[in-house]
C-alpha cells in the first residue's frame, strides 16, 4: 500500500511539473530586434533656420560686398582713363596715347583677373558653408537617429500641393517622394533646435563674460 501511495505522489508531481507553465513558457521571449522606424527631414526648411547657416552666408555677403565696392573703383578708374582715351587730347600714336593706351590694357587686364579670381574665391566659399553645415546637420541627425532607434531618416518636403498656384512648384510638390506621412516621424523641429541651441551655446561661449557680444 505504501508503494503503490508514494508511486502515485510521485506520478502526480511529475504531472504537476509538465503542466504548470515556467516563467520562460508563460511570457513571450522578448525580441532581440529593436523596433524598425523611419524618419523624415526637411532639409531645405533646416537650412533656412538653422541661425549658423544664415549667420555664414552673411559674413559671405559682406565680403562680396567689400570686393564690389573695390571692383567698383577699379572699373571707375578703367572708365576714366578710357575717356581720357577718346577726349582726343593726343593724338593717336603719340608718346602720351600710348601710354594711356597701355595703361587701359594694364587696367583692362587686371579688372578681369580680379572680377575672376573673387568669383571663383567666393564659389569655393560657399560651397564650403553648405559643406560643412551640411555635415554637420547630418551628424546631429545621426545622433538623433541612433538615440531613438531610427534606422533610415528620408529626405523630403514640407510643402503640400495646396499651398502654391505655381505651376512649376505645384510639379514639384506633386512629384515629391512622400506622398503621406505620418507628422509624428517628421524630426525636423527636434534636430532644428538641436543644432540651433548648441550654436548659441557656442556664441555664448566664444563671446565670454570679457569679449564684446557680437
Amino acid at each position: 500500500m505504501k508503494r503503490f501511495t508514494l508511486f502515485t505522489l510521485c506520478l502526480g508531481l511529475a504531472l504537476s511539473v509538465m503542466q504548470t507553465p515556467t516563467t520562460a513558457q508563460a511570457q513571450p521571449a522578448a525580441s532581440s530586434q529593436a523596433k524598425r522606424t523611419i524618419g523624415l527631414i526637411d532639409m531645405a526648411h533646416l537650412f533656412k533656420e538653422y541661425k549658423k547657416f544664415s549667420d555664414l552666408r552673411e559674413q559671405l555677403r559682406n565680403e562680396i560686398k567689400a570686393t564690389d565696392d573695390a571692383a567698383k573703383k577699379m572699373a571707375e578708374s578703367l572708365k576714366a582713363t578710357q575717356a581720357k582715351l577718346k577726349a582726343g587730347t593726343f593724338a593717336e600714336g603719340s608718346a602720351e596715347y600710348q601710354q594711356l593706351e597701355a595703361k587701359l590694357i594694364s587696367e583692362s587686364t587686371k579688372f578681369e583677373a580680379f572680377r575672376k579670381t573673387q568669383q571663383q574665391k567666393f564659389l569655393r566659399a560657399e560651397s564650403k558653408i553648405y559643406k560643412e553645415v551640411y555635415l554637420e546637420v547630418v551628424g546631429a541627425v545621426g545622433q538623433y537617429a541612433d538615440y531613438y532607434n531610427y534606422d533610415v531618416i528620408v529626405r523630403f518636403s514640407r510643402n503640400a500641393v495646396d499651398e502654391t498656384n505655381n505651376a512649376q512648384e505645384l510639379i514639384q510638390n506633386m512629384n515629391k517622394q512622400v506622398v503621406w506621412h505620418n507628422s509624428g516621424i517628421d524630426i525636423t523641429d527636434q534636430v532644428l533646435k538641436f543644432l540651433n541651441d548648441k550654436y548659441a551655446q557656442t556664441i555664448k561661449t566664444a563671446n565670454g563674460p570679457g569679449n564684446p557680444q557680437k
